[in-house]
């Protein structure tokens, strides 16, 4: 699109109109809130940025290259060195760890200051009381005047239309941050079911071709039947050929195995609990969204209502002032009545 900024200041100008001028976005101008707000998105942006970086190299189930990786200079980022790299399997452990850690910051970051500004609205709607109660001589006050006790000035709707369309401003963010928190949750539990199905899969495949390698195929038990009598000779003559060092051989590459599979269900639960946790985690982000936007809506009627009724009660509040009131009907009654004592006292 065109940036026709300069033909408006000259159109501008021919009707003598102060001309447009550029402004300038800066965080540090805005309030604690907002800096907070943006220093979390921030956060949860290269969080994101980060797990979907090293996502190929956490799930590559490329073996380990065999000659020693080249380690990057310095000034490089570590997440382009974890993306161009063999992981291995401690530190996916350790990557998820972190993200773990992380991810439970940023989620106690976005309680915080919902709860700081829940806190805000409390304080707001209690000084507001107060204010209107002492305003003047309070209740009494706006007896006298001729409106209800209950009755709030155009100011004091102006006012609260302004608060509730803050509270909608600030809720929203809230809202936007546990969305975000919870895609950045999805992602890196996604990543750890996929890494946990393909170590169990990659298991599973190692187990067979072990079983397949010690076990004899079919064809060599149907030759054995067939010939029952040369196979047990076969045997006699086979058994003493092992000898013990083979047999340790064999006994080593079985506790090997075993220590493998031991190693690897070890990692698959280490996984699943990492899982579980991050799981436990977006269950509550969920609930809070939930809540969140069911809090925004009823805030949205509110606001509308508000502003809609902004116009009434200024008119119900000029024709209270129109009708006598019961505090002058009362102080002219009572002037008329000192009065006529008086001259009835001079008269009489």
């Amino acid at each position: 699109m065109a940036d026709i900024t300069a033909a408006f200041n000259t159109a501008l100008k021919a009707h003598n109109a102060p001309p447009v001028t550029s402004h300038r976005y800066s965080i540090d101008r805005l309030d604690e809130f907002l800096k907070e707000a943006y220093s979390i998105n921030a956060r949860i942006a290269d969080l994101t940025a980060y797990l979907r970086a090293i996502r190929p190299s956490y799930l590559s189930t490329a073996p380990a290259p065999r000659r020693p990786q080249r380690q990057n200079s310095a000034d490089q980022k570590s997440t382009h060195d974890a993306t161009q790299r063999h992981l291995s399997d401690t530190e996916r452990a350790s990557i998820d760890a972190e993200a773990k850690t992380v991810l439970r910051q940023l989620h106690a970051a976005v309680e915080r200051i919902s709860q700081t500004e829940q806190i805000r609205q409390d304080t707001a709607s209690h000084i507001a009381l107060r204010k209107r109660n002492q305003g003047g001589l309070g209740a009494i006050g706006r007896w006298a005047a001729g409106g209800a006790v209950t009755a709030k000035s155009a100011e004091e709707e102006e006012e609260e239309a302004r608060q509730k369309m803050l509270n909608v401003h600030r809720e929203s963010i809230v809202w936007f941050l546990q969305a975000k928190l919870r895609e950045a949750g999805t992602l890196q539990s996604t990543m750890m079911e996929i890494r946990i199905q393909r170590e169990v899969e990659k298991s599973k495949s190692v187990l067979y071709k072990a079983k397949s390698s010690s076990v004899p195929s079919a064809h060599s038990f149907d030759a054995a039947l067939d010939s029952e009598k040369s196979a047990t000779h076969e045997q006699d003559r086979a058994e003493p050929q092992l000898s013990d060092e083979q047999m340790q051989l064999f006994a080593q590459e079985n506790q090997d195995m075993m220590k493998h599979y031991q190693d690897t269900l070890d990692q698959v639960r280490t996984a699943e609990r990492s899982l579980i946790e991050i799981s436990e985690l977006q269950s509550t982000l969920v609930t809070n969204l939930t809540e969140q936007n069911e809090h925004i809506e009823q805030l949205v009627q509110d606001s509308s209502f508000t502003t809609e009724n902004v116009g009434r009660g200024n008119k119900e509040l000029k024709r209270a002032s129109e009708r006598p009131s019961s505090a002058r009907i009362l102080f002219h009654s009572t002037c008329a009545f000192c009065a006529f004592l008086v001259v009835w006292d001079l008269i009489f």
